[in-house]
């Protein structure tokens, strides 16, 4: 499918990723530099374990002549589609390909379940990660969950299922890649900071399904128009699920999660789990289809449903103080994140709502009809907190600005009473005063338990 053996690959950056597709490729034969913008004693670090494998790595710096000596270019996840070297490689015809799609050629099993979406992947693979657990089936989970399809290679074989969390970016630049299952939990707007425009995004997640055949199957949300528009387009079998509708499908009905007529588990049984909200019953919806079509006996989904702790940072009850309970949303980095989390609480006004972060340009409208049943004070913090403010003004939602996390916490416990919920779900990436989601995340929780 790909000839590898003493072709030349170029690997942009220097994360777990591409770190990894660099040893692999190397060790399958293959001529290998690595090229990483960044220049730090972690970044040092790795170059020195790969120049000891014989790969030539550049660091603080990009340059023309690493991109014209490759066959092959390999970007890792999140490089800009504008980044220079992608630049380099499309103005002399580089072929550029993403990891997953080294990996898929490289990989003795095809038997792949990938999931995207704009919110819940994670959640969504480690739950099925989990079912497969309980079921002993064999199996690899990787990709944007934490370690990458290419790393674990070595640890796959023919009969291994591969639970593959996988991201716009790496749709991008797929040739071959076709998951056996793919599922696309949900499309909104996202990473506009990334793509020229919305349609753009669509049409890379939209990739998942580009080379599926008859026997393949897309497990689309039937409640998202993106998805059901995907899902008039796909070569393969398609199974849809609803939180709204009966279909054929997953959906729900009196009280129940069920699968084309059979109850699957309960909405009480999901209730007394640790997800919150609608949108994790619909990452549990998809995870239901994916059971049913690999063979996972039903029952254990009720099992998994008692056992599974989301990651942290994604509606995580850090504390409760006074009355007053603080929920660390940080995952929630778009707008449609935040509208999902808002919708997980009835309408009781008691919402002090922590907005704000690296400006994506995503228009905060959407959140308006959210807001005035269940929130009276919004906090804006970071790049993004005066277009915020401009948005929702005419809401007549009080809104304050705040420097830190401290200053959150100490103006929620000086308004905030009791019942209230102070819920950091900013819309926003966190990259304007943090190196990742996850550092806010803790940020915001060492300040909560700071107080106690």
């Amino acid at each position: 499918m790909m000839d590898i053996k003493g072709k030349n690959f170029l690997i942009i950056g220097l994360g777990e990723t591409g770190f990894d597709s660099a040893v692999t490729l190397a060790r399958s034969g293959a001529n290998v530099r690595v090229t990483e913008i960044k220049n730090n004693p972690e970044i040092e670090e790795k170059k020195n374990e790969l120049v000891n494998l014989g790969i030539t790595v550049e660091t603080g710096a990009h340059s023309i002549e690493f991109v014209e000596w490759a066959d092959t270019i390999i970007p890792s996840p999140g490089v800009g589609l504008d980044a220079q070297p992608i630049q380099w490689a499309k103005r002399i015809n580089k072929k550029i390909l993403s990891e997953i799609e080294i990996a898929y050629c490289l990989s003795p099993s095809k038997k792949i379940i990938a999931i995207t979406g704009t919110n819940g992947k994670t959640t969504t693979v480690a739950f099925t990660d989990l079912l497969l657990n309980k079921a002993a089936m064999p199996h690899v989970t990787c990709g944007n969950i934490g370690n990458s399809f290419i790393g674990e290679i070595e640890n796959i074989r023919d009969d291994t299922w591969i639970v593959l969390e996988v991201s716009s970016f790496q749709l991008e630049y797929i040739g071959y890649f076709r998951p056996y299952i793919g599922v696309i939990l949900n499309i909104a707007d996202d990473h506009l900071d990334y793509y020229d425009n919305f349609d753009q995004y669509v049409r890379a997640k939209s990739r998942m399904f580009a080379n599926s055949q008859k026997d393949d199957w897309a497990i689309l949300n039937y409640e998202n128009h993106w998805c059901r528009k995907i899902g008039e387009k796909t070569n393969c079998r398609t199974m849809y699920f609803s939180s709204k509708n009966v279909i054929e499908g997953v959906y729900i009905e009196n009280g129940f999660v069920c699968y084309d007529g059979e109850k699957v588990f309960s909405l009480q049984q999901f209730e007394q789990s640790h997800l919150f909200g609608i949108h994790n019953l619909e990452n549990v919806m998809a995870a239901t289809g994916i059971a049913e079509i690999i063979g996972v006996p039903p029952g254990i989904i009720p099992e998994v449903l008692v056992e599974f702790k989301p990651h942290n940072h994604r509606m995580e009850t850090v504390a409760t103080i006074n009355g007053i309970t603080f929920i660390d949303d940080s995952k929630a980095t778009n707008v449609d994140a935040v509208c999902r989390a808002l919708e997980s609480f009835p309408g009781h006004n008691n919402i002090i709502l922590i907005l704000g972060g690296k400006d994506k340009h995503i228009s905060f409208e959407p959140l308006k009809k959210y807001l005035t049943s269940r929130v009276r004070m919004i906090l804006l913090i970071g790049e993004a907190a005066d277009r915020i403010r401009n948005e929702l003004e005419s809401t007549g939602i009080k809104m304050e600005k705040i420097n830190n996390f401290i200053e959150a916490v100490d103006l929620s416990m000086l308004y905030g009473k009791q019942g209230d919920i102070v819920l950091l779900s900013p819309g926003c990436s966190s990259f304007d005063m943090f190196n990742s989601y996850a550092e806010r995340g803790n940020v915001f929780k060492t300040a909560v338990k700071n107080l106690l």
